[in-house]
């Protein structure tokens, strides 16, 4: 199975997410901010760095090291999932620092030197917020989701903050830029730490890493592409807007409110919402919502530039809570390294962003040509977004009606032809079974399992390896075999009672039976043989 055994994760449930927050658990916020500034705000250079050329020039350096270092870490981590404990956060530290210095004492130099500082400086912090990007990842991967679901949108709302508060500071001369964004990686990084130590890492089969991998991506891939698209619209427009105003400064002073609005927002919506909804459910809807937005932006660019960044910058402040929340759930559902998979698909979303700037910069060196462009360039987006819609709900068809082969072959221990009554047709996603709510009432009331207590995590261990279940479905399992109820079990994982009725509609669909009642005479057979 995974790298706890099942009576571990039944026995560890995870307790409730704002009664457990702490400050470590939203640290990533300080190196997220710190990030931002670093790329979508000038307010480190000065003197003969402050200009709309020499920013991009930052930010498109500064992307490329933080792609760069994220395959990197990605590929090493695909190979040695613990290979980060052997790097001191120390060094990590300082090469953020550095990076940072060089950058805001760019300004006083000129010639080659001014390209040289502003090079290293860029490939310095571009590396470092690489590392961090795959340890948060890393480290969110280990935390139940019901935690990850409160801690990444209350990590953006401190990202908001602290990028408002501190370019507000900047702007009005009272603090150094650079004095008020050298604490943000150290702070980070001592959240980290704590982070590691209450959620250490744990052995990671070898032998199947890179199938769990593969599988973690694949659960992903629509909305890999949907960052494709969406991060190179988003850099599109950045640079637009940029080169429109001709600032960088005056080109992101609007969307900081809007982050900010965003983050509260989301916040407020995950604390009401959590308990009542599948929340990786309601993340994948705002992705057609933040696309409806896309497609009235067009007709705000030939007056409004900075309006049009702004919204765009907050949909995507939106979309990258969604993409790490969706990564970190992913790497936790397949007990895989959020090294490889948050690198990746970061990765991707920094290369497609890159391309978008490019673009961006291209078409405002012709202005006239800017407004119809950009609308070519949405419908175009638009239309690879409705494309891919139809796939996602294409593949979910096809996931629900038709299992794959894999799923439904025969396992190494089969269960008897005829302990399988094939009438029941119902589980907690529909109507209610005789058969299920014969067990289900019974077990209940007794607290009885349906199998020794002895025998249940390698008979349900053997379930989990031989129908490839996740880590979440493989929590569930033991709930059902105890024949527990959705609200049972939801009150005792902290999710919604949706998110259970969807995990045991997968765990009946991977196992190939129709009702609960059938999966425990399942689990019966397998402790029969």
């Amino acid at each position: 199975m995974q790298e706890e055994t099942l009576g571990e994760i039944e026995h560890e449930n995870p307790p409730a997410a704002w009664r457990s927050l702490r400050l470590r658990h939203v640290g990533m916020g300080f190196f997220w901010a710190c990030s931002m500034l670093t790329f979508r705000s000038s307010i480190l250079l000065s003197g003969n760095a402050d200009s709309p050329s020499l920013a991009t020039l930052v930010t498109v350096l500064s992307f490329v090291a933080n792609m760069t270092a994220l395959f990197l870490f990605a590929a090493r981590a695909e190979r040695s999932p613990h290979f980060y404990q052997r790097i001191p956060n120390t060094a990590v530290g300082a090469v953020i620092m550095v990076g940072l210095v060089l950058l805001f004492v760019a300004g006083g130099a000129s010639g080659p030197g001014l390209y040289l500082l502003l090079g290293l400086g860029s490939a310095l912090t571009g590396t470092g917020y690489g590392f961090l990007w795959g340890s948060w990842t890393e480290c969110f991967g280990r935390m139940h989701p019901s935690r990850t679901a409160l801690y990444v949108p209350l990590s953006f709302l401190v990202t908001a903050a602290l990028f408002l508060g501190i370019s507000l500071v900047a702007n009005g001369g009272l603090v150094p830029s650079l004095l008020l964004m050298l604490p943000l990686p150290a702070i980070s990084l001592w959240c980290l730490e704590g982070c590691r130590k209450e959620f250490p890492a744990a052995s990671v089969p070898r032998r199947r890493n890179g199938t769990r991998n593969l599988e973690a991506l694949e659960s992903l891939i629509s909305l890999l592409v949907a960052s494709i698209i969406l991060s190179c619209l988003f850099g599109f427009v950045w640079e637009m807007a940029v080169m429109a105003v001709n600032s960088v400064d005056d080109a992101h002073q609007l969307p900081l409110f809007g982050n900010l609005i965003a983050a509260l927002g989301m916040v407020a919506f995950v604390l009401v919402a959590r308990k009542r909804l599948d929340i990786a459910v309601a993340f994948r809807v705002l992705v057609p919502l933040i696309v409806v937005l896309f497609a009235v932006l067009p007709f705000f660019w030939q007056e409004r530039p900075v309006l049009l960044n702004a919204v765009m910058s907050t949909c995507y402040g939106i979309f990258d809570v969604i993409i790490w929340y969706s990564v970190a759930s992913a790497a936790y559902d397949f007990a895989v390294s959020g090294y490889v998979v948050g690198g990746v698909v970061r990765a991707v979303s920094i290369l497609s962003r890159l391309l978008g700037i490019g673009i961006g910069y291209l078409v405002m060196l012709v202005p006239d040509d800017a407004s119809s462009s950009l609308v070519a360039i949405s419908v175009a987006a638009l239309y690879a977004l409705f494309m891919l819609l139809i796939y996602h709900f294409s593949r979910e068809r096809h996931r629900t009606n038709a299992p794959e082969e894999a799923v439904n072959s025969q396992p190494p221990h089969p269960a008897p032809a005829e302990t399988l009554d094939h009438k029941n047709a119902d589980d907690d996603t529909g109507g209610t079974s005789a058969g299920e709510n014969t067990s289900e009432n019974a077990n209940e009331g007794t607290g009885e399992s349906a199998i020794d207590a002895d025998d249940e995590s390698d008979v349900l261990e053997a379930i989990v390896e031989d129908y490839g279940l996740t880590r979440r479905e493989a929590e569930v399992l033991p709930f059902l075999a105890r024949g527990r109820s959705a609200r049972i079990i939801a009150e005792a994982l902290f999710v919604s009672e949706s998110t259970i009725r969807t995990h045991t509609r997968r765990i009946l669909e991977k196992t190939d039976l129709h009702s609960k009642q059938e999966l425990i005479d399942l689990i019966d057979s397998y402790q029969a043989n």
